[in-house]
């Protein structure tokens, strides 16, 4: 009777690359599909749990895998969790059909309040705007304190942003009714086209900050 070679000591970094299966006690080790002819996988009488690759017709023993052009190594005990961390980790894929679209043209309305420090501190309202942004941003939460009593209203609400936007706001779209038509991406400043490109037909924005002042948004198409 051939008995299994003695387990080499190996360190951690050839154990990992080595093709002994060590298994848990009753457990059935994985083996190669397929093994070469002749060649079988057997437990070691002296070393219980440990596994070997013996010849039948030779009486070869070892704890390599024989290897042909279609066997491959056993995985080891420290390869398998990373392997099943990396599919663990992985982000799973949205469905195309799951995915948003974004329009590719919106339609909005809006109210500016400039201040002092704007990229253009002037307006068809006022010459030279001194008042700070602090205090353009109170006027502006007005506004928006007045539009959300009628955002249940979708008619009210268009037809109260229209008529805040023609007296109060500082940009020349104000005798519009704030009307900016359609646009595109990169016609306006990266938050405008964002806050703008996110809302729905008939949904107001938050307060949305750019380089020229503070906006509310409402997009009706």
């Amino acid at each position: 009777m051939v008995e299994a070679p003695t387990v080499p000591d190996h360190s951690v970094e050839a154990v990992a690359n080595a093709a002994l299966q060590i298994t848990a006690p009753g457990a059935i080790p994985p083996i190669p599909r397929p093994l070469p002819a002749g060649w079988v996988l057997k437990e070691s009488r002296s070393q219980p749990d440990c596994y070997y690759y013996y010849h039948q017709e030779t009486g070869e023993s070892t704890w390599q895998a024989p290897q042909t052009a279609t066997t491959t190594a056993l995985p080891t005990p420290e390869e398998q969790p990373r392997k099943r961390a990396a599919s663990e980790d992985a982000a799973p894929e949205v469905p195309s059909s799951k995915k948003t679209k974004l329009p590719q043209k919106v339609r909005t309305l809006h109210i500016l309040r400039k201040h002092k420090d704007s990229r253009r501190p002037s307006s068809w309202r006022m010459p030279t705007i001194t008042i700070t942004k602090e205090e353009a941003l109170e006027e502006i939460k007005g506004f928006q304190e007045i539009l959300l009593e009628t955002a249940s209203d979708a008619d009210e609400l268009r037809a109260t942003f229209e008529e805040i936007a023609k007296t109060e706001s500082d940009c020349s779209s104000a005798k519009r009714g704030g009307d900016l038509g359609f646009f595109g991406p990169k016609k306006m400043t990266p938050e405008f086209e964002k806050a703008s490109f996110a809302l729905q037909i008939g949904e107001m924005s938050n307060i949305v900050e750019t380089n020229s002042g503070f906006h509310i948004i409402l997009r009706i198409g």
